[in-house]
């Protein structure tokens, strides 16, 4: 059958069952008497195996057939397997991830599994207990079809009933993947639909006799593996006789009702591609409603403002349903770390404790697939240089684990991830120290580092403490590539730490990049959006009090005094006249007064990224948006204002100036 058709769904659901199979190992690992576990690993793999025998990649079904073997033997093994063989498996997880980008990428396995498979079959236990053979002395089942009856007389039979999802897009190779799961249990005597068959089925139900020694439960747990298998009935029937005579059938097996299937049947796979389209249109509907609202205000029409009203609400409505379709859970990205705090813990000697909380939190679907290098980073660089070794922590007072937390929640129109440790914190003047070998400060500045400013030379690009560089971290470039990606998604970077007791560094995101509210300030030639969820308030400066200290303009507020920056100079334009107007808006860990010629007023804004003659590093701006008049917003990126023209961290101060 041609199954070219099916392979953007065999990619995603073989990369899901792969990052499900790798965690599930982790949780197997740490309690071997798992047995939920131990079942979701078979039904994975199951599944995995089933796909890709029907896609016709046959070494990744050859390499999951002998990694089932293992897994058959860890069902026996109370105990849990060795830590080096729980390493090949994970070895063959990686090849198989690999198969599957290649698949992806190149249309092709490239995927050599003999070596892998030799290492499997040492791990195998040859004495493992066998199933059970023993068939039941009952009479001759009258499920059995009677043409069969002679065929299979003295034979153990099993009756297989397979609903499949009334939402099901593919029958046929769902039908087909039944069928094969039913096959590596034993010999299917006979089938509807046949096997020669089932290209062409559409039906809801797959049925099957098969002849196996293997007990109910465990085909019955394969077959419901498969995927859009809302139900699955194995029992076993009644012995062949050559006389048939009808009786009552041994009670069925429980039922397998897998409730992930059955969510699943209520949802639809839908390319990322049309999602973004639809987010695309989304926002265009979003800027001719700001224009027709525009026009609305002043026209005279009876009943138009109404219907504008009306307008308003169904499209903002329509707006929040398409941005919660692209929302996807942050756990996403999280089910890679239980393996990679494993591997580098290991490889570091350190013993860790991973905790995620929050892996429901949901995230814009483009927020989530750039978040994951930027978390990678700090998890390196917190088993690397922040949690200490077994002996240091005892000799320190603390247990010889260390507890590394990656925690996600919902803010407001946010998203904060936390990724905090009980190491041993940030040294200061070692910070200090290696800033003025590497010739980033004077020796007379070191004593004027404090903890903040030690966090903002970590951010210096190239900077590193570390003595040497390693596979893991040391290389100068994390920290810096973790504000810089957060940066590019609209996003902020917090780092506090505490000597001895642990450091935590704080990741602020926007649910979605596409439709962000904002301020619009400036001149009628250049307008300006500064994001709204950074807005504190705004100031008449003809109220305000406004003092020159050394050179520069300090706004005199009742809680502190902020220095007054010109908004339009310090991105580099002309201005359009006196300043009218202070925003008071929230910058890194900094407070700013930005002076604007006015104020136009909320807007809702269709973000789009800044070409690159536009943008830079240098320049505090993070993409621009189309206005309905046709004219060009520049986003302000608040955070690159305060470091460039914020207060420095060693002068920061909220005690007023004197009149």
């Amino acid at each position: 059958m041609d199954t070219s058709e099916y392979l953007t769904m065999f990619l995603a659901e073989s990369r899901e069952h792969l990052e499900a199979l790798n965690l599930a190992v982790i949780r197997i690992e740490e309690n071997p008497a798992d047995r939920d576990t131990l079942d979701e690993i078979f039904r994975a793999a199951h599944s995995l195996k089933g796909m890709s025998a029907t896609m016709g990649f046959a070494q990744v079904a050859a390499l999951t057939h002998r990694m089932e073997d293992v897994f058959e033997v860890l069902r026996g093994r109370p105990e849990g397997l060795e830590r080096s063989a729980i390493d090949v498996l994970f070895e063959c997880l990686d090849a198989l991830s690999a198969a599957v980008e290649s698949i992806d990428t190149q249309g092709r396995e490239e995927l050599d599994p003999a070596p892998l498979i030799a290492r499997l079959a040492q791990l195998i236990d040859a004495d493992a207990p066998a199933p059970s053979a023993e068939a039941p002395s009952a009479q001759h089942d009258p499920r059995l079809p009677p043409a069969l009856a002679g065929l299979l007389a003295g034979e153990r039979v099993l009756h297989l009933h397979a609903e499949l999802s009334p939402a099901v897009m593919m029958p046929a190779v769902r039908a087909y993947m039944v069928l094969a799961a039913a096959g590596d249990f034993g010999q299917v005597a006979h089938s509807t639909p046949a096997v020669e068959d089932v290209e062409t089925f559409e039906g809801a139900a797959v049925e099957a006799w098969i002849v196996s020694e293997h007990e109910t439960g465990t085909v019955q747990a394969a077959v419901a593996a498969v995927p859009d298998v809302a139900d699955a009935r194995v029992t076993e029937l009644a012995a062949v006789e050559s006389e048939p005579v009808a009786g009552p059938a041994e009670g069925p097996a429980e039922p397998i009702r897998q409730e992930a299937p059955r969510r699943a049947s209520a949802t639809v796979r839908v390319e990322a591609e049309r999602l973004d389209q639809l987010m695309h249109m989304m926002g265009e509907l979003v800027v001719n409603r700001t224009a027709v609202e525009g026009l609305a205000s002043t026209s005279g029409v009876p009943g138009l403002h109404e219907a504008v009203q009306d307008l308003t609400r169904s499209s903002q409505a329509l707006q929040a349903l398409v941005m919660q379709v692209r929302m996807i859970p942050v756990e996403a990205v999280f089910l890679r770390f239980p393996r990679l705090v494993r591997d580098l813990s290991s490889k570091l000697g350190k013993q860790v404790e991973l905790v995620l909380t929050g892996r429901e939190t949901e995230l814009d679907r483009t927020v989530v697939d750039m978040l994951g290098d930027p978390l990678v980073h700090l998890v390196r660089n917190a088993l690397d240089h922040a949690l200490e070794g077994p002996q240091e922590r005892l000799a320190a007072g603390k247990p010889a684990t260390g507890r590394l937390e990656i925690a996600a929640r919902h803010a407001g129109g946010n998203v904060v991830i936390t990724v905090s440790d009980d190491g041993r914190g940030i040294d200061a003047a070692r910070v200090a120290n290696t800033a003025v070998k590497r010739g980033l400060l004077n020796a007379d500045q070191v004593d004027a580092i404090d903890m903040a400013g030690a966090v903002e030379l970590l951010f210096t690009p190239g900077f590193s403490t570390a003595q040497e560089t390693s596979d893991i971290s040391g290389r100068g470039v994390g920290m810096d590539a973790v504000r810089s990606a957060i940066r590019g998604l609209g996003g902020s970077v917090l780092m506090q730490s505490e000597p001895g007791q642990g450091t935590s560094v704080q990741i602020r995101l926007p649910l979605t990049l596409a439709i962000m509210p904002a301020l619009l300030v400036g001149t009628a030639d250049t307008p300006f959006a500064i994001p709204l969820e950074r807005v504190e308030r705004t100031l008449n400066l003809s109220h305000q009090v406004v003092r020159s200290a050394a050179g520069a303009k300090m706004l005199l507020l009742d809680d502190g005094v902020l220095p007054l920056i010109g908004l339009s100079e310090a991105l580099g334009y002309p201005p359009g006249g006196e300043a009218g107007y202070a925003v008071i808006a929230a910058g890194g860990e900094q407070r700013l007064a930005l002076a604007v010629e006015r104020l136009i007023g909320q807007r809702e804004l269709v973000t789009r990224p800044l070409p690159p003659h536009v943008g830079g590093d240098d320049v505090a701006l993070s993409g621009g948006a189309v206005l309905s008049d046709g004219s060009i917003a520049l986003i302000v990126d608040c955070d690159s204002l305060a470091r460039t023209h914020g207060r420095p961290a060693a002068s920061r101060s909220s005690t007023p100036l004197a009149a």
